[in-house]
């Protein structure tokens, strides 16, 4: 019996171990790396509790929070921009992850670049994707303090950017969400907005 038990524990552990190997990649380098205290907590709460919406990192920072995830496509269906929203006590917070580096230029109308190792490259326009976000939150927020981000990689040169919502690298930005004061939204309506979210997304699917 000892033994049975003693195989399924290697089993198990050899199992976590290829699959904490395997799914680094989807948080190196990803926004998730600065929502979460470490790789541990990911991996744990994505593959054991099936649940990224709260971080053991952001209630030390931010204090009473819930974060959801969604995405949009283009025309041809590839997925053009992925958001997490914090929804917190100090206000809530829709982060807009473009996962690109270099020197990008971009203004709220027009088209966006991105200029790296001496040349430049077309961009899609972020903005085009905050303002769905917008839309869509502003459905069932009803006046509740929204801040829109867009969150460029760690390195990014962001000073030739010019439009009306906040710009930053995503090392910068939990820093930028501790900044706000709390209690601009009580608890019970974090929750309301979380769970209507939640709800949001159940009937999309």
């Amino acid at each position: 019996m000892d033994i049975l038990i003693g195989a399924i524990v290697v089993v198990f552990v050899l199992i976590m171990g290829f699959r904490a190997f395997t799914g680094y990649s989807s948080y190196k380098g990803t926004l998730y790396q600065q929502l979460f205290s470490s790789y541990l907590e990911y991996f744990w709460r994505m593959s054991m509790q099936r649940d990224l919406s709260r971080s053991n990192y952001l209630q030390e920072r931010i204090g009473p929070h819930r974060i959801v995830y969604n995405a949009y496509r283009d025309g041809q269906g590839r997925i053009a921009a992925t958001f997490a929203t914090v929804f917190s006590t100090r206000g809530h917070a829709a982060i807009c992850a473009v996962a690109t580096s270099g020197a990008v230029a971009g203004k709220d109308t027009g088209s966006w670049t991105v200029e790296r190792d001496g040349k430049r490259y077309a961009l899609p326009s972020p903005v085009t994707y905050v303002r769905r976000q917008k839309k869509l939150l502003d459905g069932f927020l009803k006046g509740a303090p929204v801040e829109y981000i867009i969150a460029f990689n760690a390195g990014t040169d962001t000073s030739g950017v010019a439009c009306s919502y906040t710009v930053l690298t995503v090392d910068a930005l939990v820093d930028h969400l501790a900044e706000k004061p709390e209690g601009a939204v009580s608890e019970a309506d974090m929750m309301k907005a979380f769970e209507t979210f939640k709800e949001m997304a159940a009937h999309a699917q």
